[in-house]
């Protein structure tokens, strides 16, 4: 390991108490007559939840569960208790110099697993290897490796905002090479990006397939979304450039993306991409056509192709979370380097006029997340953060809050950060909801998630494998992160 590494690692641990020990083995206790929410059993009050080690090892009716003797337990009247939550779009090495703060911001925020959907295998790796150390107390972490993008790639290390998080591929067999050397190095998905071309995604899909790995990605810009689901895409992340494929020409308008994309192959892969979405997106948003539409939506639900909005940062300019004040009290908890920079950043673009572009983007996004479930096509909850001033954590809770605005019920919007991640990954036999032999990743709220999604932030306990960290170690973490 690279010395880089090893400062990464150290500080990863370090901010978890510097540790040289296995945590100690979560004991059994219970928390009784708390009212238990998920998306499988909606709410059932009155309940007793027993967890022994790091399990659920019974759940039911308070005067039905009998207790062993002597066992710690924790009154959870008028309490409400809900899966861990997931945040299903997060690039841990995005930024560096906040890295090493995240998994605590998750953790303190109920965010007890992650979905890394992009980063270099030598950075993400102290990651990996803080969360296997100590799982109790860090996020359980899926990662996807680098974005396999085309050329010219979009992020390719050439400014700050686009730090090198890809690796470019021109050829069937460097995708099948590079499928199979993730897949050796233990990534959980393959991350694809715009830039490829049809028939290296499609090697891509392919090697994929044989290794048993979903595939996550931006639909490629010389791609449509049918032919990309039809050839096996498991999810689309920010719905990007469903727009596109949801007018009447838009064989027309893929035409012409085509012809840009050669004739652009010199520009910067992230200029040539804002490029292209600059020059259709507004059209094809205002030029949605309904047929189009619904056999677009009715593929992907075919094809159990899933959508992860990411509405935080799909409706940047509209939402404008950058500009509340309470938001970025948020950015105390970042490096002092980091939270200043964040600050400026972020006055100077609450100041700047609003941009209408951005406005009818965001419009179309809430308005089609409204219409994903009566089409049958599945959702989770991700928020791109540390990107666009999405503090980690915090962001995950604005998401859902976003998704119950565009008109997903409270419970929906659940499900799309606790069961629908598990699925993903088949790992519903383990996670996403309450009940007997799931492993123990809890969240205890002060109040009902069901009537208002913003209570998934009255956080009075967060329980990870099985351990309880009270409110009182939760605000401890917070003062340490103040401190940073």
């Amino acid at each position: 390991m690279k010395s880089t590494q090893y400062t990464f690692l150290l500080l990863l641990v370090c901010l978890f108490g510097c540790k040289n020990e296995k945590p100690s083995q979560a004991s059994t206790w219970a928390i009784t007559n708390v009212t238990v929410i998920d998306s499988k059993q909606n709410q059932l009050d009155g309940q007793t939840v027993l967890v022994n080690g790091n399990k659920i090892e019974q759940v039911g009716p308070t005067a039905e569960i009998e207790l062993p003797k002597a066992v710690s337990t924790i009154d959870g009247t008028g309490k409400f208790l809900i899966p861990g939550l997931w945040d299903a779009h997060v690039h841990l090495t995005y930024d560096q110099d906040i890295g090493p703060s995240m998994f605590k911001l998750f953790m303190v925020n109920g965010v007890t697993s992650i979905r890394d959907t992009g980063g270099q295998m030598d950075l993400m790796q102290p990651y990996r290897e803080a969360s296997e150390a100590d799982p109790a107390e860090t996020p359980r972490l899926m990662f996807s490796g680098p974005l396999l993008d085309g050329f010219p790639r979009v992020y390719d290390g050439s400014t700050p905002f686009r730090p090198n998080l890809s690796v470019g591929i021109k050829t069937a067999n460097q995708a099948k090479t590079r499928v199979n050397e993730l897949a050796a190095a233990g990534v959980h998905l393959i991350k694809a990006y715009e830039m490829l071309q049809p028939e290296i995604l499609k090697a891509v899909l392919e090697a994929a397939a044989k290794k048993g790995l979903p595939v996550t990605g931006h639909v490629p810009l010389s791609t449509d979304v049918i032919t990309a689901s039809n050839a096996g895409l498991r999810s689309i992340e920010h719905m990007r450039n469903l727009e596109m494929s949801c007018t009447s020409d838009w064989e027309k308008l893929m035409e012409t993306r085509r012809n840009e994309l050669k004739d652009g192959a010199r520009e910067a892969g992230g200029d040539l991409r804002s490029r292209l979405h600059q020059l259709q997106r507004t059209y094809a948003i205002e030029n949605q056509d309904s047929t189009t539409r619904a056999n677009v939506l009715g593929t992907l639900a075919k094809n159990n192709t899933w959508l992860v909005p990411t509405l935080t940062i799909l409706a940047f300019r509209e939402n404008r979370v950058y500009a509340r004040p309470a938001w970025r009290e948020n950015f105390k908890y970042l490096p002092d380097s980091t939270g200043t920079r964040w600050r400026a950043s972020a006055e100077r673009l609450a100041n700047m006029p609003v941009d209408s572009a951005g406005v009818k983007f965001a419009k179309w996004g809430y308005d089609m997340v409204r219409r994903l479930p009566e089409a049958g096509v599945g959702i989770m909850a991700g928020t791109d953060t540390p990107i666009a001033f999405l503090t980690p954590g915090y962001s995950l809770h604005e998401e859902l809050r976003l998704l119950v605005n565009s008109g997903l019920t409270p419970i929906q919007a659940l499900e799309a950060a606790t069961v629908r991640p598990a699925e993903y990954f088949n790992m519903q036999d383990d996670l996403g909801t309450v009940e007997s032999g799931k492993i123990a990743d809890l969240l205890l709220l002060d109040a009902n998630p069901l009537e208002d999604i913003e209570n998934t932030q009255r956080i009075r306990a967060v329980i990870k494998d099985g351990h309880l960290h009270d409110r009182t170690k939760l605000d401890t973490w917070l003062q340490e992160l103040e401190g940073s």
